[in-house]
């Protein structure tokens, strides 16, 4: 799994922030700030059980996943 260097952390939580305030769902707003900031990190979590796009519940597997 591609890991996030502390500068795309940064910019994830900043995008998250963004589509969470236009009224996206918690998991949405971060599998689309992950798609913006690295698409590579994106295609491997995207239809996982770590994929978080339509499940909120499953935030904190996708963050620990981007952390290994």
């Amino acid at each position: 799994m591609t890991k996030l260097t502390d500068k795309e952390w940064v910019k994830l939580i900043k995008r998250f922030c963004k589509y969470f305030e236009q009224g996206l769902r918690n998991g949405q707003s971060y599998s689309n700030a992950l798609a913006d900031v690295n698409m590579k990190a994106y295609n491997e979590i995207t239809g996982t059980d770590d994929d978080c796009f339509y499940d909120d519940n499953k935030v904190i597997k996708f963050i620990r996943r981007l952390n290994e």
